[in-house]
Protein backbone atom coordinates (compact mmCIF):
# COMPACT_ATOMS: atom_id res chain seq x y z
CA UNK A 1 0.00 0.00 0.00
CA UNK A 2 1.29 3.23 -0.86
CA UNK A 3 0.46 6.41 1.72
CA UNK A 4 1.04 9.75 0.77
CA UNK A 5 0.58 12.31 3.72
CA UNK A 6 0.90 15.62 5.15
CA UNK A 7 4.15 15.84 6.78
CA UNK A 8 2.48 18.07 9.07
CA UNK A 9 0.39 15.28 10.94
CA UNK A 10 2.27 14.98 14.21
CA UNK A 11 4.49 11.95 14.79
CA UNK A 12 4.08 10.33 11.23
CA UNK A 13 7.96 11.63 10.64
CA UNK A 14 8.78 8.92 13.44
CA UNK A 15 6.18 6.06 12.06
CA UNK A 16 7.40 2.65 11.75
CA UNK A 17 5.66 0.52 8.84
CA UNK A 18 5.29 -2.73 7.87
CA UNK A 19 3.87 -3.28 4.19
CA UNK A 20 3.38 0.36 3.66
CA UNK A 21 5.62 3.10 1.60
CA UNK A 22 5.15 5.93 2.94
CA UNK A 23 5.53 9.52 0.66
CA UNK A 24 5.28 12.75 3.33
CA UNK A 25 4.47 16.14 1.43
CA UNK A 26 3.58 19.61 2.84
CA UNK A 27 -0.07 19.63 2.71
CA UNK A 28 0.01 22.54 0.26
CA UNK A 29 1.35 20.42 -2.25
CA UNK A 30 0.05 17.46 -2.47
CA UNK A 31 -1.61 17.50 -6.33
CA UNK A 32 -2.94 15.39 -8.44
CA UNK A 33 0.15 13.82 -10.12
CA UNK A 34 1.70 12.95 -6.65
CA UNK A 35 -1.61 11.08 -6.15
CA UNK A 36 -1.56 9.03 -9.21
CA UNK A 37 -0.20 5.42 -7.53
CA UNK A 38 -1.61 6.67 -4.25
CA UNK A 39 -3.97 4.00 -2.35
CA UNK A 40 -4.74 6.17 0.91
CA UNK A 41 -4.14 9.81 1.76
CA UNK A 42 -3.69 11.79 5.02
CA UNK A 43 -4.60 15.21 5.22
CA UNK A 44 -5.24 18.13 7.39
CA UNK A 45 -7.61 20.99 6.88
CA UNK A 46 -5.31 22.66 4.75
CA UNK A 47 -5.81 20.23 1.43
CA UNK A 48 -9.05 20.46 -0.34
CA UNK A 49 -9.95 16.88 -0.97
CA UNK A 50 -12.33 16.36 -4.11
CA UNK A 51 -12.20 15.97 -8.16
CA UNK A 52 -9.76 18.18 -8.91
CA UNK A 53 -7.26 16.44 -6.22
CA UNK A 54 -8.41 12.57 -6.73
CA UNK A 55 -9.51 11.80 -10.27
CA UNK A 56 -7.75 9.52 -11.75
CA UNK A 57 -5.91 8.32 -9.21
CA UNK A 58 -6.09 4.70 -7.15
CA UNK A 59 -6.64 6.17 -3.90
CA UNK A 60 -9.43 4.72 -2.16
CA UNK A 61 -9.17 5.83 1.26
CA UNK A 62 -8.86 9.57 2.78
CA UNK A 63 -8.33 10.26 6.13
CA UNK A 64 -8.06 13.83 7.85
CA UNK A 65 -6.25 14.71 11.04
CA UNK A 66 -9.38 17.37 11.87
CA UNK A 67 -12.62 16.85 13.29
CA UNK A 68 -14.42 19.31 10.46
CA UNK A 69 -14.71 17.94 7.00
CA UNK A 70 -15.65 21.08 5.23
CA UNK A 71 -12.16 20.39 3.01
CA UNK A 72 -13.73 17.23 1.78
CA UNK A 73 -15.63 16.93 -0.79
CA UNK A 74 -17.66 14.19 0.45
CA UNK A 75 -20.46 14.15 -2.48
CA UNK A 76 -17.80 12.88 -4.78
CA UNK A 77 -15.88 10.67 -3.06
CA UNK A 78 -19.09 8.65 -1.73
CA UNK A 79 -19.32 8.64 -5.42
CA UNK A 80 -16.31 7.12 -6.31
CA UNK A 81 -16.21 4.73 -2.98
CA UNK A 82 -13.85 6.05 -1.12
CA UNK A 83 -13.60 5.05 2.30
CA UNK A 84 -13.44 8.60 4.48
CA UNK A 85 -12.25 8.64 8.04
CA UNK A 86 -11.74 11.62 10.35
CA UNK A 87 -10.56 12.31 14.12
CA UNK A 88 -13.48 14.25 15.50
CA UNK A 89 -13.00 14.69 19.03
CA UNK A 90 -9.56 14.41 19.16
CA UNK A 91 -9.06 17.94 19.93
CA UNK A 92 -12.27 18.81 21.88
CA UNK A 93 -10.09 19.87 24.80
CA UNK A 94 -7.70 21.73 23.22
CA UNK A 95 -10.53 23.71 21.78
CA UNK A 96 -12.45 24.24 25.08
CA UNK A 97 -9.10 25.29 27.14
CA UNK A 98 -9.12 28.13 23.95
CA UNK A 99 -12.43 29.64 25.03
CA UNK A 100 -11.38 29.47 28.45
CA UNK A 101 -8.21 30.95 27.64
CA UNK A 102 -10.52 34.11 25.46
CA UNK A 103 -12.21 34.89 28.76
CA UNK A 104 -9.15 34.62 30.66
CA UNK A 105 -8.03 37.22 27.72
CA UNK A 106 -11.19 39.17 27.55
CA UNK A 107 -11.12 39.54 31.56
CA UNK A 108 -7.70 41.04 31.09
CA UNK A 109 -8.61 43.71 28.72
CA UNK A 110 -11.43 44.66 30.52
CA UNK A 111 -14.08 43.10 28.05
CA UNK A 112 -15.28 41.13 31.36
CA UNK A 113 -15.16 41.44 34.97
CA UNK A 114 -13.40 39.55 36.89
CA UNK A 115 -16.29 37.75 38.48
CA UNK A 116 -18.51 37.52 35.60
CA UNK A 117 -19.30 33.74 36.18
CA UNK A 118 -21.59 34.96 38.53
CA UNK A 119 -24.19 36.86 36.36
CA UNK A 120 -23.00 36.04 32.61
CA UNK A 121 -25.08 33.02 30.70
CA UNK A 122 -22.75 32.08 27.99
CA UNK A 123 -25.20 30.27 25.24
CA UNK A 124 -23.24 27.60 23.24
CA UNK A 125 -24.62 26.83 19.52
CA UNK A 126 -23.49 22.74 18.73
CA UNK A 127 -23.31 20.43 21.45
CA UNK A 128 -21.22 18.10 19.82
CA UNK A 129 -17.50 17.34 20.99
CA UNK A 130 -16.05 20.56 21.53
CA UNK A 131 -19.68 21.87 22.75
CA UNK A 132 -20.74 19.25 24.92
CA UNK A 133 -17.37 19.34 26.61
CA UNK A 134 -17.40 22.99 26.77
CA UNK A 135 -21.01 23.26 28.57
CA UNK A 136 -19.63 20.67 31.17
CA UNK A 137 -16.42 22.39 32.09
CA UNK A 138 -18.53 25.27 32.44
CA UNK A 139 -20.98 24.31 34.41
CA UNK A 140 -17.86 23.12 36.67
CA UNK A 141 -16.78 26.41 36.66
CA UNK A 142 -19.82 27.85 38.28
CA UNK A 143 -21.60 29.04 35.21
CA UNK A 144 -25.29 29.17 33.40
CA UNK A 145 -25.47 27.60 30.34
CA UNK A 146 -28.10 27.71 27.29
CA UNK A 147 -27.25 25.05 24.70
CA UNK A 148 -28.74 24.75 21.06
CA UNK A 149 -28.36 22.19 18.66
CA UNK A 150 -31.36 21.42 16.47
CA UNK A 151 -29.96 18.31 14.52
CA UNK A 152 -28.99 16.56 18.01
CA UNK A 153 -32.48 17.81 19.20
CA UNK A 154 -34.20 15.80 16.19
CA UNK A 155 -32.46 12.30 16.20
CA UNK A 156 -31.70 12.04 20.21
CA UNK A 157 -34.72 12.89 22.73
CA UNK A 158 -32.96 13.11 25.83
CA UNK A 159 -33.04 15.28 28.95
CA UNK A 160 -29.96 16.90 27.47
CA UNK A 161 -31.58 17.74 24.82
CA UNK A 162 -35.40 18.54 26.03
CA UNK A 163 -33.48 21.44 27.22
CA UNK A 164 -31.93 23.01 24.42
CA UNK A 165 -33.34 26.07 22.66
CA UNK A 166 -33.57 27.93 19.79
CA UNK A 167 -31.12 29.80 18.40
CA UNK A 168 -32.58 33.47 18.75
CA UNK A 169 -32.41 32.60 22.55
CA UNK A 170 -29.08 32.10 22.83
CA UNK A 171 -27.96 34.73 20.80
CA UNK A 172 -29.71 36.94 24.01
CA UNK A 173 -26.88 36.14 26.21
CA UNK A 174 -24.16 38.02 27.10
CA UNK A 175 -21.61 35.67 25.36
CA UNK A 176 -21.86 33.37 23.03
CA UNK A 177 -19.43 30.07 21.72
CA UNK A 178 -19.99 28.52 18.63
CA UNK A 179 -18.86 25.15 17.82
CA UNK A 180 -20.86 23.75 14.55
CA UNK A 181 -19.46 22.25 11.37
CA UNK A 182 -19.33 23.88 8.38
CA UNK A 183 -21.40 22.83 5.47
CA UNK A 184 -23.60 24.44 3.13
CA UNK A 185 -26.50 22.16 2.38
CA UNK A 186 -29.50 20.22 3.52
CA UNK A 187 -31.77 21.52 6.41
CA UNK A 188 -29.33 22.71 8.66
CA UNK A 189 -26.96 24.06 6.79
CA UNK A 190 -24.61 26.29 8.61
CA UNK A 191 -22.87 29.05 6.71
CA UNK A 192 -23.36 32.41 7.53
CA UNK A 193 -25.47 30.73 10.33
CA UNK A 194 -24.68 34.12 12.63
CA UNK A 195 -25.41 36.92 10.43
CA UNK A 196 -27.30 40.37 10.56
CA UNK A 197 -30.36 38.77 11.62
CA UNK A 198 -28.79 37.01 14.75
CA UNK A 199 -25.93 39.70 15.90
CA UNK A 200 -28.59 42.14 15.85
CA UNK A 201 -30.54 39.48 19.03
CA UNK A 202 -26.94 40.31 21.37
CA UNK A 203 -27.36 42.67 24.22
CA UNK A 204 -25.16 45.46 24.42
CA UNK A 205 -21.70 44.79 25.33
CA UNK A 206 -22.17 41.32 24.23
CA UNK A 207 -19.10 38.56 23.29
CA UNK A 208 -19.10 36.09 20.70
CA UNK A 209 -15.89 33.50 20.45
CA UNK A 210 -16.15 31.31 16.86
CA UNK A 211 -13.79 28.53 17.49
CA UNK A 212 -15.41 26.27 14.70
CA UNK A 213 -14.94 27.25 11.10
CA UNK A 214 -14.68 30.16 8.87
CA UNK A 215 -17.79 31.38 7.20
CA UNK A 216 -20.25 29.97 9.88
CA UNK A 217 -20.23 33.56 10.99
CA UNK A 218 -21.49 36.33 7.84
CA UNK A 219 -17.88 38.31 8.14
CA UNK A 220 -18.95 41.60 6.20
CA UNK A 221 -22.23 41.27 8.52
CA UNK A 222 -20.10 41.15 11.30
CA UNK A 223 -17.68 44.25 10.11
CA UNK A 224 -20.46 46.04 9.84
CA UNK A 225 -21.96 45.31 13.28
CA UNK A 226 -18.55 45.85 14.93
CA UNK A 227 -18.45 49.40 12.93
CA UNK A 228 -22.33 50.46 14.95
CA UNK A 229 -21.51 48.63 17.86
CA UNK A 230 -18.62 49.80 20.00
CA UNK A 231 -19.51 47.42 23.31
CA UNK A 232 -19.18 44.53 21.02
CA UNK A 233 -16.24 42.36 20.99
CA UNK A 234 -15.55 38.94 18.66
CA UNK A 235 -13.10 36.63 19.67
CA UNK A 236 -12.24 34.57 16.73
CA UNK A 237 -9.70 31.87 15.46
CA UNK A 238 -11.16 30.68 12.38
CA UNK A 239 -11.66 32.70 9.01
CA UNK A 240 -13.57 32.38 5.99
CA UNK A 241 -10.72 32.59 3.33
CA UNK A 242 -8.33 31.44 5.10
CA UNK A 243 -4.85 31.29 4.97
CA UNK A 244 -5.58 34.66 2.91
CA UNK A 245 -7.50 36.79 5.61
CA UNK A 246 -8.92 40.48 4.86
CA UNK A 247 -7.24 42.91 7.23
CA UNK A 248 -10.50 44.41 7.72
CA UNK A 249 -11.88 41.31 9.04
CA UNK A 250 -8.88 41.27 11.43
CA UNK A 251 -9.64 44.67 12.73
CA UNK A 252 -13.17 44.39 13.39
CA UNK A 253 -12.52 41.52 15.94
CA UNK A 254 -11.25 41.78 19.52
CA UNK A 255 -9.00 38.63 19.37
CA UNK A 256 -7.73 37.44 16.48
CA UNK A 257 -5.79 34.23 15.95
CA UNK A 258 -4.60 31.62 12.83
CA UNK A 259 -6.99 28.58 13.52
CA UNK A 260 -4.81 27.34 16.21
CA UNK A 261 -7.47 27.05 19.06
CA UNK A 262 -7.27 22.58 18.27
CA UNK A 263 -3.67 22.71 18.47
CA UNK A 264 -1.39 20.97 20.68
CA UNK A 265 0.71 18.11 21.63
CA UNK A 266 -2.39 15.99 22.86
CA UNK A 267 -4.59 16.89 20.56
CA UNK A 268 -2.21 16.48 17.61
CA UNK A 269 -0.91 12.94 18.61
CA UNK A 270 -4.39 11.51 19.29
CA UNK A 271 -5.88 12.65 15.80
CA UNK A 272 -2.83 10.64 14.38
CA UNK A 273 -3.57 7.66 16.63
CA UNK A 274 -6.85 7.94 15.33
CA UNK A 275 -5.88 7.90 11.78
CA UNK A 276 -3.95 4.88 12.20
CA UNK A 277 -6.34 2.87 13.37
CA UNK A 278 -8.91 3.68 10.92
CA UNK A 279 -6.48 3.14 8.19
CA UNK A 280 -5.44 -0.24 9.27
CA UNK A 281 -8.68 -1.23 9.81
CA UNK A 282 -9.58 -0.61 6.26
CA UNK A 283 -6.19 -2.31 5.33
CA UNK A 284 -7.31 -5.32 6.76
CA UNK A 285 -10.12 -5.52 4.45
CA UNK A 286 -8.93 -4.66 1.30
CA UNK A 287 -6.01 -6.69 -1.17
CA UNK A 288 -3.06 -4.33 -2.41
CA UNK A 289 -2.08 -6.37 -5.56
CA UNK A 290 -2.18 -10.04 -5.13
CA UNK A 291 -1.33 -9.34 -1.46
CA UNK A 292 -3.51 -8.92 1.56
CA UNK A 293 -3.55 -5.20 2.59
CA UNK A 294 -3.02 -5.20 6.20
CA UNK A 295 -0.43 -3.04 7.71
CA UNK A 296 1.38 -3.09 11.23
CA UNK A 297 1.98 0.57 12.62
CA UNK A 298 4.38 1.48 15.16
CA UNK A 299 4.05 4.85 16.34
CA UNK A 300 7.83 5.14 17.66
CA UNK A 301 7.14 5.95 21.23
CA UNK A 302 10.32 7.28 21.78
CA UNK A 303 10.25 10.42 19.55
CA UNK A 304 9.95 13.21 21.34
CA UNK A 305 6.92 13.69 19.73
CA UNK A 306 5.25 11.08 21.58
CA UNK A 307 7.07 10.57 24.38
CA UNK A 308 5.09 9.96 27.93
CA UNK A 309 4.04 13.37 28.87
CA UNK A 310 4.29 14.64 32.43
CA UNK A 311 2.52 17.35 34.54
CA UNK A 312 4.56 20.72 33.90
CA UNK A 313 4.83 22.92 37.19
CA UNK A 314 4.59 26.86 37.11
CA UNK A 315 5.53 28.73 39.95
CA UNK A 316 3.60 32.31 40.61
CA UNK A 317 4.87 34.50 43.10
CA UNK A 318 2.16 37.31 43.03
CA UNK A 319 -1.20 37.05 43.92
CA UNK A 320 -2.98 35.97 40.89
CA UNK A 321 -6.60 35.52 40.45
CA UNK A 322 -7.71 32.03 38.09
CA UNK A 323 -7.91 33.82 34.93
CA UNK A 324 -5.03 35.29 35.06
CA UNK A 325 -3.00 32.36 35.88
CA UNK A 326 -4.89 30.63 32.58
CA UNK A 327 -3.80 33.89 30.62
CA UNK A 328 -0.21 33.25 31.63
CA UNK A 329 -0.50 29.57 30.35
CA UNK A 330 -2.04 30.17 27.10
CA UNK A 331 -1.32 33.71 26.04
CA UNK A 332 -3.53 34.62 23.59
CA UNK A 333 -2.28 38.04 23.18
CA UNK A 334 1.30 37.43 21.81
CA UNK A 335 -0.83 34.93 19.30
CA UNK A 336 -2.92 37.93 18.84
CA UNK A 337 0.05 40.02 18.09
CA UNK A 338 1.97 38.21 16.37
CA UNK A 339 -1.30 37.05 13.72
CA UNK A 340 -2.03 41.36 13.57
CA UNK A 341 1.72 41.62 12.50
CA UNK A 342 1.97 39.66 9.96
CA UNK A 343 -1.88 40.43 8.53
CA UNK A 344 0.00 43.93 8.19
CA UNK A 345 2.72 42.77 6.01
CA UNK A 346 0.60 40.63 3.86
CA UNK A 347 -0.59 37.11 4.89
CA UNK A 348 0.47 34.67 2.62
CA UNK A 349 -0.05 30.40 2.99
CA UNK A 350 3.50 30.38 4.09
CA UNK A 351 3.11 33.09 7.11
CA UNK A 352 -0.14 31.45 8.18
CA UNK A 353 1.06 28.01 8.70
CA UNK A 354 4.41 28.80 9.92
CA UNK A 355 2.08 30.78 12.71
CA UNK A 356 0.04 27.10 13.23
CA UNK A 357 3.39 25.30 13.64
CA UNK A 358 4.43 27.43 16.40
CA UNK A 359 1.65 25.85 18.65
CA UNK A 360 2.48 21.79 18.11
CA UNK A 361 3.76 21.45 21.58
CA UNK A 362 1.41 23.01 23.10
CA UNK A 363 0.43 22.06 26.32
CA UNK A 364 -3.50 21.23 27.50
CA UNK A 365 -4.38 22.70 31.03
CA UNK A 366 -4.85 19.50 32.23
CA UNK A 367 -1.11 18.54 31.85
CA UNK A 368 -0.44 21.89 34.17
CA UNK A 369 0.29 21.99 38.17
CA UNK A 370 0.65 25.47 39.13
CA UNK A 371 2.76 26.37 42.69
CA UNK A 372 0.60 28.88 44.41
CA UNK A 373 2.06 31.06 47.66
CA UNK A 374 -1.28 32.61 48.05
CA UNK A 375 -4.89 31.41 48.69
CA UNK A 376 -7.66 31.74 45.83
CA UNK A 377 -11.08 32.31 47.00
CA UNK A 378 -13.46 29.17 46.00
CA UNK A 379 -14.64 30.45 42.65
CA UNK A 380 -11.28 30.39 41.16
CA UNK A 381 -10.93 27.04 42.87
CA UNK A 382 -13.90 25.82 40.83
CA UNK A 383 -12.45 27.11 38.05
CA UNK A 384 -8.88 25.70 38.22
CA UNK A 385 -10.47 22.46 38.28
CA UNK A 386 -13.02 22.72 35.81
CA UNK A 387 -10.34 23.35 32.84
CA UNK A 388 -7.88 20.72 34.79
CA UNK A 389 -5.35 22.88 36.09
CA UNK A 390 -4.20 21.16 39.53
CA UNK A 391 -3.26 23.86 42.43
CA UNK A 392 -0.50 22.46 44.23
CA UNK A 393 0.52 24.33 47.92
CA UNK A 394 2.96 26.28 48.21
CA UNK A 395 4.64 24.39 51.09
CA UNK A 396 4.93 21.35 48.57
CA UNK A 397 6.32 23.22 45.28
CA UNK A 398 10.27 22.79 46.36
CA UNK A 399 9.89 18.96 46.52
CA UNK A 400 8.50 18.87 42.94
Amino acid sequence: MRIVADSGILGLDALNLEGADLVLLPGREITNDKLLNADALLVRSITRVDKALIDGTAVRFVGTATSGRNHLDEHYLNSRGIVVADSKGANASAVVDYVFAALAYCVGKGVLDAGFQRRVRIGIVGLGSVGGLLNKRLINAGFTTLCCDPPLASYENTEKTRSFVQLDEVMRCEVVCIHVPYNERGEYATRHLIGSRELGLLPPGALLINACRGGVVDEAALAAFVSKNDGFSYCSDVWQDEPIVATEVISAARLATPHIAGYSRQAKNAATAMLLTALEEYSSHVKTGAKAGKIRFSLGLISPNFASDSRRVHEFDTALSGWQIIERLFTLHSLDGAFRNAAAEGLTPYLFDSLRKELLQRQEFNNYSVCLKHDVDDSDKLLLAAVGIEVIRSDSCRAL
